[in-house]
C-alpha cells in the first residue's frame, strides 16, 4: 500500500521526535557524567550537580541557604549530604529537559537540512559539529536568558566555563547517537 505525503510526514516526524529524545537523553547523560567528574575532581562531591544544582529549581529555599553560606564563606565546597528526593528531583529535571533539548536540536538541525544545509548536515562529522554549535548556543541560550528567571540560584551555583563545556559534551554525544539513528531510519523508510 502506497503512504501519501500525509502520512510520510506522519512517520518521519515521529521518528524524528523518537531520535531526538533518545539523543537528549544520551547528551543529557554525558553533559552529567561531564559535570559530575568535574565536580568530584574540586572536591565537590560527585552527586553535586543533581543533588543541589539541578534540584535548586525545586528546592529553592535550601538553594537560596547554599548560596548565602558560599558568600559568606569563599572557596566552601557544594558537596552536601546525599538526599535521596533532591537526587530523584534533580536527576528526572535533567533527564526531562535533556530529552525535550534534544527533540528541539533534531527538528532545527532537519528544518536546515531541508532549508538547503543538506550537503553539510548529510555527513556524520557535519552533523556532530552542528550538533556542538547547537550546544553552544543553549549554554547562551540558558546562561543568559533562562537561568536569571527560572532560577537565579542555580546561575550562582554554577561554574561557567565547565557549564559551557558541559553543553558542547551535550551536543557532541548527540550528534554522534541521533546522525547514525536518523540515517538508518531513513533508510528503513525508503524499503
Amino acid at each position: 500500500m502506497e503512504q501519501t505525503a500525509a502520512q510520510h510526514r506522519e512517520a518521519v516526524s515521529g521518528r524524528l521526535f523518537a531520535v531526538g529524545a533518545i539523543g537528549g537523553l544520551a547528551g543529557g547523560l554525558g553533559m552529567a557524567m561531564w559535570q559530575m567528574i568535574y565536580s568530584a575532581s574540586r572536591g565537590d562531591g560527585f552527586w553535586t550537580p543533581l543533588n543541589v544544582c539541578m534540584a535548586s529549581f525545586v528546592y529553592r529555599a535550601d538553594a537560596r541557604m547554599m548560596v548565602g553560606d558560599m558568600m559568606m564563606h569563599p572557596g566552601m565546597s557544594m558537596n552536601e549530604p546525599v538526599q535521596a528526593s533532591h537526587l530523584v528531583v534533580g536527576a528526572a529535571l535533567h533527564f526531562a529537559f535533556s530529552a525535550v533539548v534534544g527533540i528541539a536540536f533534531a527538528l532545527v538541525l532537519w528544518e536546515l537540512s531541508r532549508a538547503g544545509l543538506s550537503g553539510i548536515l548529510g555527513s556524520y562529522a557535519g552533523y556532530v559539529a552542528a550538533s556542538i554549535a547547537g550546544g553552544a548556543i543553549l549554554y547562551f541560550v540558558m546562561w543568559y536568558l533562562v537561568l536569571p528567571w527560572a532560577n537565579e540560584q542555580f546561575k550562582e551555583l554554577a561554574l561557567r566555563r565547565p557549564f559551557f563545556v558541559a553543553h558542547l559534551v551535550y551536543g557532541l554525544v548527540f550528534g554522534l547517537l541521533a546522525f547514525p539513528l536518523l540515517r538508518r531510519s531513513t533508510r528503513t523508510t525508503r524499503v
